[in-house]
């Protein structure tokens, strides 16, 4: 019986994530956020800009989440390195990656699950102001 349960489990997420269109955005927690930013991705704070003017992740872009594009998203980006998406609670950045997915966005997209109020809980480094 475990033998199949096992076949079920690897056919069902090899067939639902095989071309991964179905999840192209990669959710991670803070501590791989903080790791991917060390290692070039370029971070994007889709909450409005008087939030992301409070506080933010040093070097963060902020595109909010009403005006987020793949064409903005391509312009400061013109690499193509990844991205991480990220709001304040990890509600809004969901949605801004699927609809990224949506809009045919073709670089890698990871999302950070559980927001800024992780980062500034971890104590990981912000900056203010405009």
């Amino acid at each position: 019986m475990l033998k199949y349960f096992f076949l079920f489990f690897f056919l069902s997420t090899h067939l639902l994530f095989a071309d991964n269109k179905l999840m192209k955005y990669i959710p991670i927690d803070t501590e791989e956020s903080l790791k991917r930013i060390q290692e070039g991705a370029i971070v994007i704070d889709v909450r409005y800009p008087n939030e992301h003017n409070k506080i933010r992740i040093e070097n963060s872009h902020n595109i909010p989440f009403k005006e987020i594009t793949v064409e903005k998203i391509n312009s400061i980006n013109p690499d193509n390195k990844d991205i991480i998406i990220h709001c304040t609670a990890g509600i809004t950045s969901k949605k801004v990656a699927d609809n990224l997915v949506a809009q045919g966005y073709q670089g890698t997209i990871y999302e950070m699950d559980k927001g800024l109020i992780d980062w500034v809980n971890l104590g990981f480094k912000t900056e203010q102001g405009i």
